[in-house]
């Protein structure tokens, strides 16, 4: 019961995640290609970006930790490398959403880090594009779009 709460939860934050992330490429592209000055909002959409990927991130660890599917396929790896779903999940999405979090968090700090506004949002735009990207890659887009239950 518990293992499904939290797979719900985690499919339903994938949409919050996507949506802040488009709250802060838009800031981030508006601000860079319309030369506007770097404000607290533009900020504020990359902090949430990071803090909703965060709770994703780890709310996917603890189902990594729980999951029975996992643990049957850390206790025989090659085997479970023959299951294209497994595969995905240990080699492709676990790996690249924990280096899109990464990412998140080194962007934000180096665009925190510019002294001009037009550095500080093309920094933030082209770093949450290259994290989106990898975010995108890294979806299991052949489970169902929502999950309830």
């Amino acid at each position: 019961m518990f293992f499904r709460i939290l797979i719900t939860a985690h499919n339903l934050l994938r949409w919050v995640v996507l949506l802040a992330a488009i709250w802060a490429l838009l800031r981030a592209y508006l601000g860079w290609l319309g030369r506007r000055p770097y404000t607290p909002m533009d900020k504020q959409s990359g902090i949430f970006f990071s803090i909703f990927l965060d709770l994703q991130v780890t709310l996917g660890i603890i189902l990594a930790i729980l999951s029975p599917y996992v643990r049957l396929a850390a206790a025989n790896f090659g085997n479970a490398l023959q299951d294209e779903s497994l595969r995905f999940i240990l080699v492709q999405h676990i790996p690249l959403m924990l280096i899109a979090v990464a990412i998140v968090h080194m962007v934000s700090s180096w665009s925190k880090k510019a002294v001009e506004d037009l550095d500080k949002h093309r920094r933030a735009a082209l770093g949450f594009t290259l994290a989106v990207a990898i975010i995108i890659f890294a979806i299991p887009w052949w489970r169902p779009l929502l999950r309830l239950g």
